[in-house]
């Protein structure tokens, strides 16, 4: 095989990366990004990961820890966002209650969709930190099929489900493990720590789920064209920095399924970036980003009903958009409530549009809108309304012995995606770098939660001593709320 030079490299790949999104009759060429901005994307230069995404040319970008900072994002861009899967796009983006948070639709052209699905997988412990260390093989795979797997499975049926509709999907995110087709026989030994083969589980799973890997299917040989991502060599932080025991990977992709076909892909990074079509210093993030040029045949837009936020502040007003839908009522309906609040719409609605919800007129709490369609079918979607100047609240119903579940409350959250729980001892600093034991609160704004071995990650059972329990914002360090101490004896 000819060996190309890295200034060849970056021409063929810049070559293969063509225009944006243009669409028509239902064909769009599009391109797509992802891109893990490192704690919000503020420790090196926020203006640069603005930069980054201006001149990446992206049509669609799934972010990974955007910890709070995603609308303010999309606001330098102009652009749209959703902050329950982190996506942002110069296209419209549709949240259907269909979904259960898993993907977004992109309105790409009026009448017509692509789906994206997001995620960030668990960081620790780390797949190749264990082959550095001395693991087996089986003690690796053992902890990706206990972590990281089941995190991807839900996301994986999704997309199964859209690719049979026909619908194109784009699979982005931060996997936190490297691809299978990367550590293969021939690879051994070409990198620090790259001891052995290994079938790493997720990506094989995306790959038996009818998925493609944009970067490996554009550059099919690893050892030509690795497309490391992490770690990218950004300004030294005083939190953490890399060194020579921090082997450089593969991490983060973009995967594609349906009626897609991939035209390109390259990296976006720091100077000296092996495989960047487009560089930018300094590099603001510890991750590099990839982007991939597609063309696809995007799908009729499904009967469905989406907000426009999912949490409002009373005061506000809320949207619901609807799309393909049969005349029907619209109505809203308030969980728990002794009488059922409702709001039509000229009485019947139908077709595509849009339909405004003041929130004045909404208590506090969890709503769900609700369209009944013909043979009873039912299309759905839900939001809360949180009064003017609401603070977090979290509290613990009981003290408990050491093993015992514990039953933890919230209300006032956000309702972004990485909001989370953390037990920490009583007195701990507020800028620690992380819980010992810590939960998602799956975007609920209020709920309960009965956090023990079974769900926590962390430290369990917790020793002995006084704790507290935090409502944490977003994957981040700033403490929204704190339970009185209660002890564990």
């Amino acid at each position: 095989m000819r060996m190309l030079s890295q200034g060849a490299i970056a021409c063929v790949a810049m070559t293969l990366l063509l225009a944006t999104a243009q669409a028509q009759q239902g064909s769009a060429r599009l391109r797509v990004m992802t891109f893990n901005i490192e704690y919000g994307g503020t420790h090196v230069s926020f203006e640069k990961v603005v930069e980054v995404i201006r001149r990446s040319g992206a049509d669609i970008v799934g972010i990974q820890e955007a910890e709070g900072n995603l609308e303010r994002l999309a606001s330098e861009l102009g652009w749209h966002f959703d902050l329950q899967n982190y996506a942002i796009s110069r296209f419209p983006l549709l949240n259907p209650g269909a979904a259960q948070g898993r993907y977004v639709l992109v309105e790409v052209q009026p009448g017509k969709v692509v789906a994206l699905l997001n995620v960030h997988l668990p960081s620790d412990p780390y797949g190749p930190d264990l082959v550095r260390d001395g693991a087996s093989p089986d003690e690796v795979l053992a902890l990706e099929r206990s972590l990281r797997t089941p995190k991807i499975r839900p996301y994986l049926d999704a997309a199964k489900e859209l690719v049979t509709l026909e619908i194109p999907v784009f699979l982005t995110g931060d996997f936190n493990t490297p691809a299978h087709t990367d550590w293969s026989k021939d690879a051994v030994g070409t990198r620090p720590f790259l001891r052995y083969p290994i079938a790493w589980p997720v990506t094989l799973a995306a790959s038996k789920a009818g998925l493609h890997d944009a970067w490996r299917v554009t550059h099919t040989d690893p050892l030509v064209h690795p497309g490391l991502t992490w770690w990218a060599a950004r300004p030294p932080r005083s939190i953490y920095s890399f060194d020579e025991n921090d082997a450089q990977d593969r991490i983060d992709f973009i995967w594609y399924g349906g009626p897609v076909e991939v035209l390109g892909s390259g990296l976006i990074g720091e100077v000296g970036t092996p495989d960047a079509v487009i560089t930018v210093e300094p590099w603001p993030s510890d991750h590099r980003a990839v982007i991939a040029d597609f063309n696809v045949e995007a799908a009729d837009t499904p009967p469905l009903l989406a907000m426009d936020r999912r949490v409002v502040t009373r005061g506000d007003n809320a949207t619901v958009m609807y799309r393909n839908v049969a005349p029907a009522r619209l109505q809203v309906r308030q969980d728990g409530a002794g009488k059922s609040t409702r709001f039509t719409v000229n009485e019947r609605i139908a077709g595509d549009g849009a339909a405004g919800i003041d929130a004045r007129l909404l208590s506090p709490g969890h709503y769900r809108v609700r369209l009944q369609q013909a043979a009873n079918k039912e299309l759905t979607t839900e939001f809360w309304v949180l009064e003017q100047g609401a603070k977090p609240w979290v509290g613990l119903v009981h003290d408990s012995k050491g093993g015992e579940d514990l039953l933890v409350s919230w209300r006032d959250a956000p309702g972004l995606r990485n909001d989370y729980l953390a037990i920490v001892r009583e007195g701990t600093k507020a800028t620690y770098d992380g819980p010992g034991t810590w939960i998602y609160v799956n975007a609920m704004p209020a709920g309960s939660l009965r956090i023990g071995k079974d769900n926590v990650a962390g430290e369990w059972p917790l020793a002995p001593g006084r704790y507290v329990v935090r409502l944490m914002k977003d994957d981040g360090i700033e403490v929204l709320a704190e339970s009185a101490p209660f002890d564990i004896v």
